[in-house]
């Protein structure tokens, strides 16, 4: 992997949320957006701290942008913010023996349409959701 082309590194690398890099996209890794000399130094960090800080490795993928309403403190009013949204699934078993977790519930986190990396930075909405 750390050979790979531009185009091959469509993939996101980033640590676990159980490091303090692990929250605010500090410690995630865009290949695409990293010379294969950045990208070889991210996958060697990840390896190297991988009994302590385990990393996941997605294929990057760029969410489609959404009109959502947002809230302007200053105009004390709603505005259409063009936006990507980020969703996260939380799942529930009610024994270590459960082997069919419940889906209990998803938080969406909606971030300006302009931000490749969707994690609650200041500009973003955390949003519960329910299935109807």
């Amino acid at each position: 992997m750390k050979s790979f082309g531009g185009k091959q590194r469509q993939l996101v690398l980033k640590i676990s949320g159980f490091s303090e890099r692990g929250w605010g996209s500090r410690g995630v890794f865009i290949g695409h957006d990293l010379s294969q000399e950045q990208w070889g130094a991210a996958i060697d960090e990840a390896l190297a701290s991988f009994p302590t800080n385990p990393f996941v490795l997605q294929e990057f993928h760029r969410a489609r942008v959404v009109t959502h309403p947002a809230w302007n403190e200053e105009k004390q009013a709603t505005w259409a913010m063009q936006s990507r949204v980020r969703l996260c699934p939380y799942y529930f078993a009610t024994s270590e023996e459960d082997d069919d977790p419940a889906l209990g519930g998803v938080l969406a986190t909606v971030c300006p349409a302009d931000k490749k990396i969707l994690h609650g930075m200041r500009d973003a909405m955390m949003l519960p959701c329910v299935a109807r």
